[in-house]
């Protein structure tokens, strides 16, 4: 079993959640309404999201090949509003999946696939346990 004494040195520092995405416009448009992010950087395949300074930031990078698998990948925001967040993404074109309510946590799963790629967002109602 792994403990917090195992995880003394670490490799190197989180820079960057790196998303596939097939059409940048429209997902940065997506990711920067739901993170209130602006662009740091982008070219004509990669697009960076975030606030200058703070770390990580959202890479996306354009690739040829369609979305054909399961992500592995989702991105989780703690929301103060559970029903007003999922509003403001389902305004931003995201769909609702599904609400779940367990581990003493309520959360809504939300996903964007317009732009080719399957996005899986988790909005979290305030962590109430250490989960």
């Amino acid at each position: 079993a792994m403990t917090e004494s195992d995880n003394k040195e670490s490799v190197g520092t989180l820079y960057a959640i790196t998303m596939d995405v097939n059409d940048l416009e429209t997902c940065a448009r997506f990711w920067s309404r739901v993170l209130g992010a602006g662009i740091l950087y982008q070219n004509d395949k990669y697009l960076r999201l975030g606030q200058k300074g703070e770390r990580p930031t959202l890479l996306l990078q354009k690739v040829p090949e369609p979305h054909e698998v399961k992500n592995r990948v989702h991105i989780d925001l703690d929301v103060p509003d559970l029903d007003a967040a999922v509003s403001r993404v389902q305004e931003f074109g995201g769909n609702k999946l599904r609400e779940l309510n367990e581990y003493g946590i309520k959360w809504a799963v939300m996903a964007r696939a317009p732009y080719g790629a399957l996005s899986i967002l988790c909005l979290f109602s305030s962590f109430t346990t250490s989960f």
